[in-house]
């Protein structure tokens, strides 16, 4: 059984959590003051009430019973609405089928299905650590998350370990980044499901072999493009792709910043040699995103172009004239950045738990998941699963290659300063402003 959650509904909640916030914030300030001598617990830390009461002499009390087993369960499940097996589109409609066959074999599980907006205020990150503490009860069993906001999750706790929920099987299947972008100090706290990479197009009619390496580009007379605008103030991952393919790394295990000089400037200077060597032109700063490097290839100016692989499995069969290739690397290794979403089993109960797993495997079984891929132009994140997709075979085993060697962005609370400084260095360099070695130590030092 699948449920949708009235809007009205949602409003209703939404208010009920911001009141119980507000009346546990006047609780807490109405309190005493605490002693002179006590110290501060740390910003994150529960608090702990104390007692001056001496010691009871009064036996402890029984154990909590173990929770009884329940005849029927209903999931709840949060998660953007593009994920919803309640919407019209096709993807929706292959959900709902998977949905509805899960019902036919768990006739002890049902499904509510709740849309949240995916991000910002009121969305699902913000709603689920606002409930977390104003009223953890209305959590869901279930969140749909973009990996990316993992870490707030799981520095609060509200993430549960997979090892023992998740059969090995599927783990195993995944795609290296779908495991590492989701763990957490040794624990795998989601599953990421989908994925979106950033790799070539171009112009068949003016290149017979696409550029390989930063030494390619400079070999024959073409115009590249790609986003260097930035997103809200933040670098791109084109930026970040060149720079982690470098052996850069953003942060170091405790998650402080860690760039290193050599390669910031390395991908500097190629931005800077591109530009004054009128391969790539100013404008590359006006674009922010693929879509926008996609809609500047498209209008015909432009034989080399940064492309998501959902625009490319999504407009393929308008193009003319265009193959696909890997990105341009220093060296011509493979490499490529990820981005999606994963399921997050936020519920404590243990009976509560192993349903959510059986429903996420049965989501993720091969089968399922390469018809939903297919139907929404998303990439699997199982091996097993890109191979029932349909698509023609060639870019399948492109895509294999590329899966296998793709970067993710680490969800750490310095991620933010760090991207934001590199993206004010490519706005220097591209503008001549700074020179690639002036920028690069204004960064390092700025980031110490």
């Amino acid at each position: 059984m699948i449920l949708q959650m009235d809007s009205r509904l949602q409003a209703l909640l939404g208010f009920t959590l911001v009141l119980l916030a507000l009346l546990l914030a006047a609780i807490g300030g109405c309190g005493p003051a605490p002693s002179p001598t006590a110290s501060a617990p740390p910003q994150d830390s529960t608090p702990v009430l104390t007692s001056t009461i001496p010691p009871s002499t009064t036996p402890s009390p029984a154990p909590t019973p173990m929770e009884p087993v329940p005849s029927f369960i209903t999931l709840t499940i949060w998660g953007p609405e593009q994920f919803s097996p309640g919407e019209a589109d096709s993807g929706s409609m292959v959900l709902q089928a998977q949905y509805q066959s899960f019902a036919n074999e768990n006739s002890d599980i049902g499904v509510e299905y709740v849309s949240k907006a995916p991000y910002g205020q009121g969305g699902l990150l913000d709603f689920l650590l606002a409930a977390s503490y104003a009223a953890p009860d209305v959590l869901p069993d279930v969140a749909i998350v973009d990996v990316f906001e993992l870490g707030p999750l799981a520095r609060r706790g509200l993430a549960n370990p997979l090892q023992e929920l998740i059969a090995e099987e599927l783990r195993a299947d995944l795609f290296p980044f779908a495991e590492a972008a989701c763990t957490f100090n040794g624990d795998q706290v989601a599953i990421q499901f989908e994925a979106d990479i950033e790799h070539l197009v171009y112009y068949t009619k003016a290149l017979e072999t696409p550029p390989a390496t930063w030494a390619d580009l400079f070999a024959a007379p073409i115009t590249y493009t790609f986003p260097a605008g930035g997103e809200a103030g933040l670098v791109n991952d084109t930026f970040l792709i060149q720079f982690m393919a470098q052996g850069g790394q953003l942060v170091d295990e405790e998650a402080r910043p860690a760039l290193e000089t050599s390669p910031v400037n390395r991908v500097l200077r190629l931005y800077d040699q591109t530009l004054e060597w009128g391969i790539i032109p100013i404008e590359v700063l006006e674009i922010s995103n693929l879509q926008e490097s996609w809609e500047a290839y498209a209008e015909g100016n432009v034989t080399v172009s940064h492309i998501s692989s959902w625009q490319y499995l999504t407009s393929r069969s308008l193009m003319q004239n265009t193959s696909f290739a890997p990105l341009p690397t220093e060296t011509g290794d493979i490499a490529t950045m990820s981005r999606g979403w994963a399921f997050v089993i936020i519920t404590e109960s243990p009976h509560r738990q192993a349903a959510a797993a059986r429903l996420i495997e049965w989501l993720m079984a091969p089968q399922n998941l390469g018809a939903w891929s297919r139907e929404t132009n998303h990439l699997p994140t199982r091996s097993s699963a890109l191979r029932l997709t349909g698509w023609p075979r060639d870019y399948v085993q492109f895509l294999e290659s590329q899966l296998e060697n793709a970067f993710y962005r680490p969800s750490t609370p310095e991620f933010e300063r760090i991207a934001r400084a590199l993206q004010g260095a490519v706005e220097d360099v591209l503008t001549d402003e700074r020179t690639p070695r002036q920028a690069t130590t204004q960064i390092i030092e700025g980031l110490q």
